[in-house]
């Protein structure tokens, strides 16, 4: 055989694994574009054809990464590679690649629908919590076996296309170097300084637009399978405290570093903060106007309570939320969660304990979900309560023993850990059965008819959640210490699954204030986020000492705004306007009055990079906040 003709058979042989894998992508790019319409209405025909060509420099990337050591090891120049039988072995080996590949893209593109981007880190977390990562597969079992069916019978004429001949090939040493060489170029993403990174990808319009250009491979295996921090391009330390308006310390090296002193005026002796599942305005009747008629619990105590209409979570997973209220760290791109971060940072359960106070966690889910043991213990809280420490108190008609546990279980537990309790207390509650798959409810929580990805399966669970949280009220409102605690009920993030792509229905949850007779009805328009519940207990329960915080205290801010994390992306909220940002430029800008201010614009555009920069640098310098 001619040498040329065999560096050609040999760069088609590869160009068809190639193909095959883009087409893949490609097709689950077009499903994304077709089942949400509503989220990409501003994306024409030719934009789409547009969008499907830019997508191929990242889904060519993926391809590189995935068939990278298996080319190497078809096309390596010994005489074994050629062989009919041993390159029928490595394109199985590639098809199993294939058949993972069309099964992770399933899920993202079901993922996609719950919080309306591509899966990233979340990854990592789903891989180590087998049980919700089974529930998950039960509750779309039907679509994966239709999956598995149709992998399993293509299998046998995958190999009868590839390798359809029984005849030995040469290969070439020129063709060996040439195809490593360009696969190595492709998935850099090209011959440019930096490898190809997924914030490339808002760079040619709309966030939507880089969502779909994006393929979730390429987000999931950028941000999960490293968890080292991203560079950024620092500026003086000094430009960004200005920015934020934040006090100066005095300790330069710890800027972020405050002291409480003590007050005389106390008003509380206890917290209960409670951060719901999921929970969000447009279900609360009392704050979206809406007649769901499933909260009405909670619409009572936004009557009795101060109310924060602008509120928002600052990611959009549970852990994030957990991270923004017990440590004060924002969840930004390309920064680890502070599980895997080696920083110091103040911890509210040390900070409580060191004035006197018993600290506790309850949650309705296994003690190891979501990793929320480590988020708890890390934030110095003592007491950490999970499904395995309690018996089920009620007969629930389907899926008793779910992974995702029952809020009614939780509620109880706290209370009976609290009884008899003289000493102050700090207490989480993380209600989580409002979390799919939904199971069967028995009356009357049957208000809509049931689906367990259904948003009639998520109102009929809401009611319960609603249920349990006022019968713990209604319990604890005979204890001796009623008036002396206060209740800050929460979201850990918003749901997204069944909204539209509006970024304020993303981020918006509730902040409910309870504490009648200390704390007046009312609304507050301040923008704030998670972040700041860390201080403002620290201040509530008049707690003294040394803590590090980039929020602020709600209680006695003027001026406030949110800064969210959605994937790579930072959004940050105003009571000016909206701005979305990738840190190398502006994705969205939408001004409260729609006039295209200039200075606003590049005023919060300041406020986003200063926010980002000041967490970065102090975080990887390790001076967000003073050990001793």
């Amino acid at each position: 055989m001619p040498y040329i003709n065999r560096i050609k058979i040999t760069f088609k042989e590869v160009l068809i694994y190639y193909v095959i894998f883009i087409f893949v992508f490609q097709i689950y790019r077009i499903a994304l574009y077709h089942s949400y319409s509503n989220l990409f209405k501003d994306i024409d025909f030719f934009s789409l054809l547009k969008i499907i060509i830019l997508g191929c420099r990242f889904d060519f990337s993926s391809t590189s990464v995935l068939l990278f050591i298996p080319i190497i090891l078809l096309i390596i120049p010994i005489p074994i590679t050629g062989h009919w039988l041993y390159r029928r072995f490595i394109a199985s080996i590639i098809y199993i690649e294939l058949a993972v590949l069309i099964v992770f893209l399933n899920s993202d593109y079901l993922y996609f629908n719950y919080v309306k981007r591509h899966i990233t880190n979340e990854l990592l977390f789903i891989l180590k919590d087998w049980d919700y990562l089974i529930s998950e597969i039960s509750s779309n079992f039907f679509i994966f076996i239709i999956i598995l069916f149709i992998i399993i019978f293509s299998y046998p004429f995958f190999l009868k296309y590839l390798v359809s001949e029984k005849k030995n090939r040469q290969r070439s040493i020129t063709g060996f170097i040439f195809i490593v060489l360009l696969m190595i170029i492709i998935g850099r993403g090209g011959f440019q300084r930096k490898p190809i990174t997924v914030i490339d990808a808002y760079q040619h319009g709309s966030a939507n637009q880089g969502h779909l250009i994006l393929n979730g491979f390429f987000t999931a295996s950028h941000y999960s399978i490293s968890t080292s921090l991203i560079e950024r391009d620092l500026k003086e330390e000094t430009s960004y405290l200005e920015t934020l308006e934040l006090l100066s310390s005095s300790n330069s090296e710890f800027p972020l570093a405050k002291k409480h002193v003590e007050s005389r005026n106390k008003t509380f002796k206890n917290a209960v903060v409670i951060f719901v599942e999921s929970l969000t305005p447009k279900y609360i009747d009392s704050l979206s106007g809406n007649n769901y008629g499933v909260t009405p619990n909670i619409d009572m105590l936004v009557k009795k309570g101060l109310i924060y209409n602008n509120f928002f979570a600052n990611g959009q997973r549970s852990i994030e939320g957990a991270q923004a209220i017990l440590t004060g760290i924002p969840p930004l791109p390309g920064i680890p969660d502070f599980t895997v971060l080696s920083v110091n940072y103040s911890r509210i359960g040390e900070i409580a304990k060191a004035n006197g106070y018993r600290t506790i966690f309850v949650t309705t889910t296994l003690r190891e979900a979501f990793s929320l043991d480590l988020m708890v213990y890390a934030a110095g809280i003592e007491e950490y309560y999970g499904q395995e420490d309690y018996p089920l108190l009620l007969n629930y008609i389907d899926d008793a023993e779910r992974y995702l546990g029952w809020d009614y279980e939780a509620f109880m537990h706290l209370l009976e850990k609290l009884d008899g309790e003289n000493k102050p207390f700090l207490a989480f509650v993380n209600p989580s059965s409002d979390h799919s798959p939904f199971p069967r409810m028995h009356e009357p929580f049957t208000r809509y008819e049931h689906g367990t990805n259904s948003e009639g399966g998520f109102l009929n669970m809401l009611h319960y959640t609603d249920w349990a949280l006022g019968e713990f009220i209604a319990k604890f409102s005979k204890r001796k210490d009623f008036h002396e605690t206060v209740f800050i009920i929460t979201a850990d993030h918003a749901m997204v699954h069944f909204q539209d792509g509006d970024p304020y229905n993303k981020f918006r949850i509730p902040l409910i204030v309870y504490s009648p007779g200390n704390i007046k009805p009312g609304k507050s328009e301040l923008f704030a986020s998670q972040i700041d519940l860390m201080p403002s207990l620290i201040n509530l329960l008049n707690l003294k000492g040394n803590y590090s915080s980039i929020g602020k205290n709600i209680f006695d801010s003027k001026n406030g705004y949110a800064v969210t994390k959605e994937g790579a992306l930072i959004n940050i909220f105003t009571r000016d306007g909206f701005m979305q940002h990738s840190l190398e430029q502006i994705i969205k800008f939408k001004p409260l009055n729609d006039n295209p201010d200039k200075i606003l614009r590049s005023r919060l555009s300041a406020k986003v990079e200063a926010y980002d920069h000041l967490t970065y640098k102090l975080l990887t310098e390790n001076r967000w906040s003073n050990p001793y």
